[in-house]
């Protein structure tokens, strides 16, 4: 079937002879079609144009209806394919329909908005050796927004009619060059399909690399390939091919390497300079600008592994009152990230030379409020931002920074001080010395007027509180725990080993978080033939010091929010804390906790507060020898074991 006789009408009328035929392949996807033929009548365009849409032989009558119905309107010309004949064999059936016009070929399941078509027709007309225009998509690999090389949701609050519109006044004109245009939407001028030929269905008949393929050769006869940076066209993704898009995508590679050697090198070489950044970060910009949100900044330099997964989970809860941007410095830089999900938004200065720089944007993006999350670390010329930004600010407390320039309250050996008299501190300083070269005085007296006049000092424990309420009186102290960790372990099964213990330690383990305790303990206990096993849920950070692997081992870096499911997979018999210096908060501990398993930690910092109602743990000195956290250790685990197996548990091998 065939009907195009009344859209032409309507061309020659309005627009005067069509100049490009917008190719829509059709085979699955109602809903998915409809959205896109519709979105294409929807909006005028000043380029005359015609739609040819061509049904593959498809298997859902409700699509091929529709279709039937809209050509008999006079809205599209149909043509249909008597079997099914592949997607690259439907395209190029369109693209060899009028042999003297440009063609753009559109994925059924894709949306346009407003005047797309002329922006992109624009850019082939500037120069003869432009062969192909794409548009920014959330879904287009290297044409990706907001996140490169990923299929995106489109970013909250933004529709595509907004987020096209937004393209269009930011990026207005403005493209980079690309080694590869990306099929979804693909504008080719005949002048390149004159030359370069229409794409292979030998090779790509089914689809997937057809149109690297078509690039690739056009590169080699001197055309360019562009990304229109002021166009965005919405794409869903992979309708028609359902399952098998996985393998033909990896088919079409394979066949791109055999054809195009340097073709890989190519796109590497594009993914490392990534271009097109410039123009991702302006739109970053302007949606952030135009947030309705208040912006909130956290200045927090990288963190341990439970600090960075508590900023994670802590802008997760504040997405939907706040825009929250974080400033770290990173050798001779300053970053400035938008840390809401689904987004990439980073900016660097280089530090401190661009303070001003730095400051004028902060400003802005009209920050609202300044939160130093981890002092530690901190450049002192941070510390200027509340009063340049005219903005009140919040402190919290993650460690002991405010009073130990270590963060830790531990000596050189990673053990704990003790909190001596500021001779001791002054002894201290002297092998370590303090940054921006105070004593400890002057140090805990900046601070001071750090936590002083901060609107909020919030501290996760009470004892990090008390603990530095004590040398800092004068703040306006709130107590307000950590969330709690995104993932929700499950109390234990009823299952213990009854012949070997299987201990287990959280996290990535310093000498001050009692690594040398934990070496010492696997030690004594293969050397005494205690039935012990010391496990790490965390990376190797210190030199094997003669350890057997069967009596200690370590799984890696993981993240806090795995910890769940990789505890049920160790099936640990007791938790293991053996920390050397106070901790401010500990999330593993949490964690530990919620499974019900007994847990040996020492009787220091917020161990002693969080373990005070759970049964099952054992608090000894955080000096004490290794024979005796083994002894607590055997302890605990008999114990558990002796009741598990009344209860009759499986049988615990």
């Amino acid at each position: 079937m065939q009907n195009n006789h009344a859209y032409s009408d309507i061309c020659l009328s309005e627009q005067g002879v069509p100049e490009i035929d917008i190719i829509l392949p059709v085979y699955r996807g109602l809903a998915e079609t409809q959205r896109c033929v519709e979105s294409v009548l929807a909006f005028p365009q000043q380029t005359a144009h015609e739609i040819v849409v061509i049904n593959d032989c498809s298997p859902e009558p409700e699509l091929v209806t529709y279709l039937r119905k809209r050509a008999d309107a006079g809205a599209i010309t149909l043509l249909e394919n008597p079997v099914n004949a592949g997607f690259v064999t439907t395209v190029n059936r369109g693209m060899v329909l009028h042999p003297e016009r440009d063609v753009v070929l559109l994925n059924s399941d894709t949306e346009v908005h407003g005047n797309w078509l002329d922006r992109l027709r624009r850019y082939t007309e500037r120069e003869p050796q432009v062969g192909t225009v794409t548009p920014f998509s959330n879904n287009a690999t290297i044409c990706s927004y907001p996140c490169f090389i990923q299929d995106n949701p489109l970013p909250a609050d933004w529709p595509l009619a907004a987020l096209d519109a937004l393209c269009a006044i930011v990026n207005a004109c403005q493209s980079v060059e690309i080694p590869t245009a990306v099929g979804f939407c693909m504008y080719i001028t005949r002048r390149c399909l004159d030359q370069v030929g229409y794409f292979d269905a030998v090779a790509f008949g089914r689809g997937y690399g057809e149109e690297n393929d078509f690039s690739m050769r056009a590169l080699e006869l001197g055309f360019r390939h562009l990304l229109a940076a002021d166009t965005f066209v919405q794409h869903w993704g992979g309708v028609s091919f359902g399952l098998e898009k996985i393998a033909l995508g990896q088919a079409g590679q394979t066949m791109l390497g055999k054809r195009h050697g340097h073709y890989d090198t190519l796109v590497g070489d594009h993914l490392l300079r990534d271009p097109a950044r410039r123009w991702r970060r302006q739109l970053d910009l302007a949606r952030l600008i135009r947030s309705p949100r208040g912006r909130l900044l956290w200045i927090a330099d990288q963190g341990d592994w439970e600090l960075e997964a508590h900023l994670r989970q802590l802008a997760a809860l504040l997405e939907a009152q706040c825009e929250v941007l974080r400033l770290r410095i990173d050798g001779p830089s300053a970053m400035l990230a938008w840390l809401r999900r689904g987004e990439e938004f980073s900016a660097w200065f280089p530090w401190p030379s661009a303070y001003a720089e730095l400051l004028g944007l902060l400003r802005q993006l009209q920050i609202a409020r300044i939160h130093y999350h981890r002092l530690g670390g901190l450049d002192e010329l941070l510390l200027r931002l509340p009063k340049d930004l005219a903005v009140p600010y919040d402190c919290s407390l993650h460690d002991y920074y405010p009073i130990c320039p270590q963060a830790n309250l531990a000596r050189a050996d990673g053990r704990y001080c003790g909190e001596p008299e500021p001779v001791g501190c002054t002894a201290c300083l002297a092998e370590r010395p303090a940054p921006w070269g105070l004593d400890i005085l002057a140090w805990r007296s900046r601070f001071q007027q750090l936590l002083a006049q901060a609107e909020r000092v919030i501290a996760p424990s009470q004892e990090v509180l008390t603990r530095i309420q004590a040398y800092i009186p004068q703040a306006n102290y709130h107590y307000l725990p950590h969330p709690n960790p995104l993932d929700n372990p499950s109390k234990a099964p009823l299952c213990m080993r009854l012949s070997e213990c299987k201990v287990l330690a959280l996290g990535e383990l310093t000498p001050a978080m009692g690594l040398r305790v934990l070496e010492a303990c696997a030690i004594a206990a293969q050397a005494q033939h205690l039935p012990l096993f010391f496990r790490v849920l965390g990376p190797a950070l210190a030199a094997d010091n003669g350890v057997a692997a069967s009596a200690l081992s370590f799984t890696g870096p993981c993240a806090l929010e795995e910890l769940a499911g990789l505890i049920a997979r160790e099936r640990p018999d007791v938790f293991m804390f053996p920390a050397q210096a106070p901790l401010a908060a500990s999330q593993a501990l949490d964690v530990a906790r919620r499974t019900g398993l007994p847990i040996v930690a020492t009787r220091l910092g917020v161990f002693v507060e969080r373990l005070a109602d759970y049964t099952a743990a054992r608090l000894i000195d955080w000096d004490t020898s290794p024979a005796a956290w083994n002894a607590a250790l055997l302890e605990l685990w008999r114990k558990e074991a002796s009741r598990y197996k009344q209860e009759d548990p499986c049988d615990g091998s």
